[in-house]
């Protein structure tokens, strides 16, 4: 769970990004880095676990700032995903306040994904924790090597119900940003909820650091409730350049540029190359997405007839 100094002067939480080897949590925190601010971000560094010096693992601190007197940072940790580093990624896993699973959807890979976000549960559950309890965001990445229809079976089965999902390319930055925000917003509100819960007597003043966050961040003179949660986002959003359109905005124009939305609550998030599938017909991927960041892909097959019959060949 989420540290504090000392001196309660500074929150530090941890979100970790975790999948199979060679599915892109490295990758994001290399985005990250390179788009964010440098009074924002330190130093993307290697460590070695304590189970294993020879096993490294990659850690990106990042800034939110102050927030009513707290400097508040966010440590992103990406996991190592060789097979028999399990240990190492449960130990990581240790106080964790939020989740990004990081899939590579190559049907090759379906077995692998599965078996690794069942290896996140368990380890949870040695913790006496469950996925329920931290926030999660699921990002498929290598969207673009990536056949549609395998990203939507296995989000079938992976069964997530309430989590938000990003199609990305980590490689090239896009949707990297907005998994990050979507991500820090979560983990902020749920420091913010636990620390909202009543303590039992003989309870002494708040002291723990989702207390002392959660007493920082509601340091609001109207509406508490409702402005914690846009101060929070507002600060994890603050972190890219501000002279011009933020990455994260504009990344979020480039993809709905060639959509529109739907209704209140349902966008047109971005539309795929169309593919030739016979000789008068097309497929083309389509992902729809909600306020959320959920997402859902649908394959859109038209059959294009003539208006007259063809002069015989």
């Amino acid at each position: 769970m989420a540290r504090a100094s000392q001196d309660r002067s500074e929150v530090n939480a941890r979100i970790v990004y975790w999948g199979v080897d060679g599915s892109g949590k490295t990758a994001n925190l290399k985005a990250i880095y390179a788009n964010l601010r440098a009074d924002h971000r330190g130093e993307l560094r290697e460590f070695p676990t304590r189970l294993d010096p020879t096993v490294h693992y990659q850690l990106l601190p990042i800034e939110l700032g102050a927030i009513a007197g707290v400097r508040t940072r966010i440590e992103l940790v990406a996991v190592p995903g060789r097979p028999d580093q399990a240990a190492t990624r449960k130990q990581l896993l240790d106080e964790v306040d939020g989740l990004v699973f990081v899939v590579d959807p190559g049907a090759d890979r379906l077995h692998e994904n599965l078996k690794s976000f069942d290896e996140l549960r368990q380890a949870l559950a040695a913790y006496g924790r469950s996925l329920d309890d931290v926030p999660l965001v699921v990002q498929y990445n290598k969207r673009d090597l990536a056949d549609p229809y395998a990203i939507e079976d296995l989000h079938r089965k992976l069964d997530l119900q309430g989590a938000a999902v990003f199609e990305a390319v980590a490689t090239e930055g896009t949707a990297v940003l907005q998994t990050l925000s979507t991500i820090s917003k979560r983990v902020i509100r749920n420091l913010r909820e636990e620390g909202a819960r009543p303590p039992q007597p003989p309870a002494p003043a708040p002291s723990t650091p989702s207390e002392r966050l959660e007493n920082a961040i509601l340091q609001e003179e109207a509406h508490p409730e409702a402005d914690a949660i846009v101060a929070a986002a507002r600060q994890a959003e603050s972190l890219l350049d501000g002279a011009e359109p933020s990455l994260l905005e504009a990344e979020a124009e480039a993809e709905t540029e060639t959509g529109a939305r739907i209704g209140p609550d349902l966008a047109v998030v971005s539309v795929g190359r169309a593919s030739v599938t016979g000789r008068r017909s097309v497929r083309i991927p389509i992902v729809l997405g909600d306020d959320e960041g959920r997402r859902s892909t649908f394959v859109l097959s038209i059959q294009l007839d003539p208006l007259i019959d063809e002069a015989p060949g």
